[in-house]
């Protein structure tokens, strides 16, 4: 999901997805099939996507009965990869182009003649102007979140952390909230972990994947928890290791716990027979009040200090129904802008000079501002503050 529609942005900016455009002036190529020619084939007037316009095409060989002589059947296609439409004359027969008078060759990527061959390829990409839009709108959807400090799309969070201090309210990263799961704070020990090898070092790390657990440089990343997905079975793995790793679930009560439910920790020391202790959020707080538009959490009782000691799971931001219309607006203004620019070679300068140097030149200024006003003012109703 993004915060715009690449179809709408597209109307915004006054680009067509169906991009080829056949007209009176380019819509005739020369053909020569094994059976007769050459011949004059006339594409239908039209605006077409590359799989329409391979379409086209074929239907105005085929209907040539002079050039298909009742033998051939011609079959066109437009690779999405390479951009290039590939005429098929079919097995045993031939096709040959001629690019003088070919008025739609350029369009359909051929800029040279093509001899008689069961197949033929146009010799350039037939770009498409939306890939562009389509990258384009992905950057500014991207520049848009960092510069508002916020994920609009509809997202879930888990184990999202923030420090206690003791305040009642904690202010989540993401808005408006759709749901929370899940308040802990705290942390308790289900698993230890050790390297009983005296060598130079060994460290135990946790991400969001799994484990990965290194002895004198060699890491082993193998123990992820898609592969063991409960405690019991995380230990296990660990354990047939071998080259000195030793795992202990502390509890039996904590074995069917989920293994994701582990709290990233980096490089922790376990060489010599030290025991590292991964840990997981504490039970879940009740209590809990939560203002969902402004993603604010409240605890009556108050969150305990420490360090990123509350862990958060919750879902935030927008659907597609709900996406603001304003907010998809800069979104528009911003691809627009970006688009209507990508060839100027003044791009990113704050002033230049027309005509003679200093200030007897007529001087050209440039905009600082990298989002237009109109954008900028939309945007900035939708900044998170850091406090």
């Amino acid at each position: 999901m993004s915060i715009e529609s690449l179809d709408n942005v597209l109307k915004f900016i006054g680009v067509d997805n169906q991009y080829f455009q056949i007209t009176a002036g380019n819509n005739v190529m020369i053909m020569t099939s094994s059976v007769a020619g050459p011949r004059t084939i006339t594409i239908a007037d039209g605006t077409y996507d590359g799989d329409g316009l391979a379409t086209a095409l074929q239907t105005a060989l085929n209907a040539d009965t002079t050039l298909t002589g009742g033998s051939i059947t011609f079959t066109v296609t437009y690779s999405s990869s390479t951009e290039k439409f590939t005429i098929d004359a079919g097995s045993g027969k031939t096709i040959a182009y001629t690019h003088t008078g070919s008025d739609a060759g350029f369009t359909l990527g051929f800029d040279s003649d093509k001899a008689a061959a069961q197949t033929i390829t146009s010799d350039n990409a037939s770009g498409n102007p939306t890939d562009i839009v389509s990258y384009l709108l992905t950057a500014v959807e991207d520049y848009i979140s960092d510069y508002c400090r916020r994920t609009f799309e509809s997202t879930s969070y888990a184990k999202e952390r923030y420090y206690g201090s003791h305040h009642k309210v904690i202010n989540l990263k993401q808005y408006p909230v759709t749901i929370v799961d899940r308040v802990a704070v705290g942390l308790f020990d289900v698993i230890s972990i050790k390297n009983t090898n005296t060598g130079t070092y060994a460290t135990v790390s946790v991400d969001t994947t799994g484990l990965r657990l290194v002895l004198d440089g060699t890491a082993d990343a193998t123990v992820t928890f898609a592969a063991y997905t409960t405690m019991t079975t995380i230990v296990a793995a660990i354990n047939a290791l071998g080259d000195g790793w030793s795992a202990t679930l502390l509890q039996s009560t904590y074995g069917s716990f989920l293994s994701s439910e582990l709290v990233p920790v980096s490089a922790a020391s376990c060489i010599n027979s030290y025991s590292v202790y991964l840990s997981i959020p504490n039970v879940a707080e009740s209590g809990i009040q939560v203002n969902l538009s402004t993603g604010q959490i409240h605890l009556p009782s108050g969150f305990r200090n420490g360090w990123q000691n509350v862990f958060v799971d919750y879902t935030a931001g927008y659907s597609a129904a709900l996406m603001p219309e304003d907010l998809k607006l800069a979104v528009c203004i911003l691809v627009q802008t970006v688009y209507e620019r990508r060839g100027d070679a003044t791009w990113g300068l704050d002033m230049s000079n027309v005509g003679a140097s200093g200030t007897s030149g007529m001087r050209n200024m440039f905009s600082e501002l990298t989002i237009p006003k109109e954008a900028k003012d939309i945007l900035y109703r939708y900044k998170r503050v850091l406090v």
